[in-house]
């Protein structure tokens, strides 16, 4: 028997172009033990709530049904169904990710932070939202924070002359918890004599 060729491992490795790592085929795995755990626990709660309709049913049926008319039961579905459709869209819905924040468009993949670069005239004008930036609590409780100071050198050489660059930490939905913030160099301005 020939010894194998650089082609032949070649092709080889051609025809399998993915490789299979064992925390794939573990994953693959454990998906489909919860999708048979899944319907079998599925399953067996449909054929319990079948089997108790069917019990009163025969129940109701030794009764008087034609008191009951058809139409009242169609009513009673569409009636469960719409209450389930509000109850799901105001737990998983777009209301269901807005904060307390009256202003809150309830984002669902909103950015975890957001740098500002404001100019002098920004901040003395209080465009752009400085005002809204400035209640806002500092990151790490107080200005002071040394966990900090390496970030803020950083923004400080981002800002502005007279300016400042103001890092916004943002929540899920979208609105600013916190900020960081560093002033640019302070520079008088020249007065003509």
């Amino acid at each position: 028997m020939p010894p194998p060729s650089s082609s032949s491992s070649s092709s080889s490795s051609s025809l399998h172009p993915c490789k299979h790592s064992p925390s794939a085929t573990l994953d693959l795995l454990i998906l489909l033990l919860v999708l048979f755990s899944a319907a079998f626990l599925l399953s067996s709660y449909f054929s319990y709530l079948f089997h108790s309709l069917s019990l009163l049913s025969s129940h109701l049926s030794s009764q008087d049904l034609s008191s009951i008319p058809p139409a009242s039961y169609l009513l009673a579905f569409a009636v469960f169904f719409a209450a389930s459709i509000a109850f799901l869209d105001l737990c998983c819905g777009p209301r269901s990710r807005k904060c307390r924040n009256p202003k809150c468009k309830g984002l669902k993949k909103a950015m975890e932070f957001d740098l500002q670069i404001q100019t002098e005239d920004c901040v003395r004008s209080g465009s752009g939202g400085s005002n809204e930036i400035d209640r806002l609590p500092w990151k790490g409780g107080s200005e002071g924070n040394p966990d900090y100071e390496c970030l803020r050198a950083e923004l400080r050489r981002m800002a502005p002359v007279n300016g400042r660059a103001v890092l916004l930490f943002r929540s899920r939905c979208g609105c600013p918890v916190a900020k960081l913030q560093g002033w640019g160099p302070k520079r008088g301005r020249r007065h003509k004599k």
